[in-house]
C-alpha cells in the first residue's frame, strides 16, 4: 500500500492533532484530536481476508468517535454492496418490514434501507452467535433497535455513503466506503490528510441525527425480523459441497468418454454444480 504519512502528518500538524505514524504493523497514521466538539481517532487498519485464491491484506481508513452521552444499543450496519459473500450464505441481518397500509414515503425509506444496509443487533458476529445458540440475551431486543430506526435515521442512511458502521459500548466506529464495483480483490480504501474529515463529518452527522430523534415518532407499523436461520445456512453449505462433488464427478466421467475439446467445459460443470447446490 502506498503510504500517505506526509499528508496525514501535515493535516494533524495544521489542526493541532496528535499524530503517531505507526503504533503497530497493522495500524498506521493514528491521529487523535477533537473535531466538531467531539474527541476522535482516525487510523489506517490492515485486515486479513481469505478466499479461493488464498489470503491477502487490505487497508481501510477508520474513524472512532465517542457517543458523548447518547444511549444507543450496540449494533452494526454493513453495506449490502460489501457483503455479497454473506448474502450467499443467507446471512443478511435483520429485515425491516412495514404493514401493507403504510404510506408511500415510509415504504420508500424502508425499501431503501433494506437495499443498502444490513443491520445486526450487537454486531454481526454476536448476532449470528445468538441465533445459533438461541441466546437472545447476547444482543439487543428487536424492539430496542426498532425504537431507534426512526424516519430521520432512515433518511440519513438512504443518502450516506459509508463502509460499515458499528455502535459498541459508547463509541461509533465507521469505515471508509468501498468504492470499487468489481470485487473481490485487494482493494485499499484509504483516506489521506484532510480527506479524513469527510469520514468524520459522516460520523458526526450520524450521531447528531440520533441526538435529535428523542421526540420524533417512530414508524408505527415498523417491525424487525431476524432472517438468519442456522439450519438454512447449514443446508446451503451442504448443497454447495454436494454440487461441487457432483460437478467434479461429471467432469471425471467426461474426461474418459469425450474428446479433448470438452476439457474446456470441466470448470464450468463444477461451477454449475456449486451454483445449483447453493
Amino acid at each position: 500500500m502506498h503510504t500517505h504519512q506526509p499528508e496525514n502528518a501535515e493535516w494533524a500538524r495544521q489542526n493541532g492533532y496528535e499524530f503517531n505514524p505507526g503504533e503497530a504493523e497493522d495500524l498506521l497514521d493514528h491521529v487523535r484530536g477533537t473535531y466538531r466538539n467531539r474527541p476522535f481517532e482516525t487510523y489506517d487498519l490492515r485486515t486479513e481476508r481469505g478466499g479461493s485464491g488464498g489470503h491477502y491484506y487490505y487497508w481501510r481508513t477508520i474513524a472512532v468517535i465517542s457517543l458523548e452521552g447518547l444511549r444507543l444499543p450496540n449494533f452494526e450496519l454493513l453495506p449490502r454492496r460489501e457483503t455479497s459473500g454473506m448474502n450467499l450464505l443467507v446471512v443478511k441481518g435483520l429485515d425491516l418490514n412495514l404493514a401493507p397500509n403504510a404510506s408511500t414515503d415510509e415504504r420508500a425509506m424502508v425499501e431503501a434501507f433494506n437495499k443498502n444496509y444490513s443491520i445486526f443487533g450487537g454486531g454481526a458476529r454476536n448476532a449470528m452467535e445468538a441465533s445459533i445458540k438461541s441466546a437472545p440475551h447476547l444482543v439487543p431486543r428487536l424492539s430496542d433497535l426498532a425504537s431507534i430506526l426512526k424516519p430521520s435515521v432512515l433518511r440519513f442512511l438512504a443518502t450516506a455513503v459509508t463502509g460499515s458502521i458499528k455502535i459498541h459500548d459508547g463509541y461509533v466506529k465507521i469505515e471508509a466506503a468501498e468504492t470499487r464495483v468489481i470485487r473481490p480483490g485487494i482493494s485499499h480504501t484509504v483516506l489521506k490528510g484532510s480527506e479524513r474529515e469527510d469520514l468524520l463529518n459522516i460520523a458526526n452527522d450520524f450521531l447528531e441525527v440520533f441526538a435529535n430523534i428523542t421526540y420524533e415518532s417512530p414508524l408505527r407499523s415498523l417491525t424487525l425480523q431476524n432472517n438468519f436461520r442456522p439450519a438454512q445456512l447449514l443446508g446451503t453449505l451442504i448443497g454447495i459441497v454436494i454440487g461441487f462433488l457432483v460437478g467434479g464427478m461429471a467432469s471425471i466421467v467426461l474426461l474418459f468418454t469425450s474428446s479433448n475439446k470438452v476439457l474446456y467445459f470441466f470448470p464450468l460443470l463444477v461451477l454449475a454444480g456449486v451454483f445449483l447446490g447453493g
